[in-house]
């Protein structure tokens, strides 16, 4: 994800075009199954650098309900800030002028996408991933996967808590 510091991307006005086509950054929060695919405009705008365009790959997650591995599709539309400071230097993420703080993308002299991919890849997972809508889960108490068919410890117990709420029925349409 990089590419030639480009003397046009230097100047106000200046842009240039990076079609991605490469393996997940170094540090993404999860296992990803596809390259990052996409494409991102930069554009030089006098103070930042917009970033617009899209990225395409999919993850391997665990499903919030039952912990199967399923695949995820992730697509992100790119409308971020950046700037032309070195990627290490620790003045690069300061900015007085915003309140958010744009990516730094300059690497020697080369501009480095990968940091920008990584942050929008960890922040574009879901933060719970079901592998189907209708997955049912494990059961609490003994960690059966409902999935593949009932318990039976989840036959007819109640949580002894909730024991008096199970006189309670809904009021029939001809009671209201």
């Amino acid at each position: 994800m990089r590419l030639s510091l480009d003397k046009n991307i230097t100047k106000q006005g200046g842009w240039v075009e990076v079609d991605i086509q490469s393996p997940p950054p170094a540090g993404s929060a999860s296992d990803y199954r596809d390259a990052v695919r996409g494409r991102i405009v930069l554009t030089n705008t006098g103070k930042i650098i917009t970033a617009e365009g899209w990225l395409h790959t999919s993850a391997t997650m665990q499903c919030g309900r039952c912990a199967r591995a399923h695949t995820v599709d992730i697509r992100i539309d790119v409308a971020e800030e950046c700037v032309l400071a070195e990627i290490d230097s620790p003045d690069a993420y300061y900015n007085e002028w915003a309140d958010e703080s744009p990516i730094p993308i300059r690497n020697g002299d080369q501009i480095d996408l990968s940091e920008l991919v990584r942050q929008l890849l960890n922040l574009h997972l879901p933060p719970r991933s079901l592998c189907r809508p209708e997955c049912r889960g494990l059961c609490p108490t003994c960690g059966q996967d409902l999935n593949e068919g009932d318990c039976a410890c989840s036959q007819g117990s109640i949580d002894p808590r909730l024991a008096a709420l199970a006189q309670f029925r809904p009021r029939a349409e001809s009671d209201k």
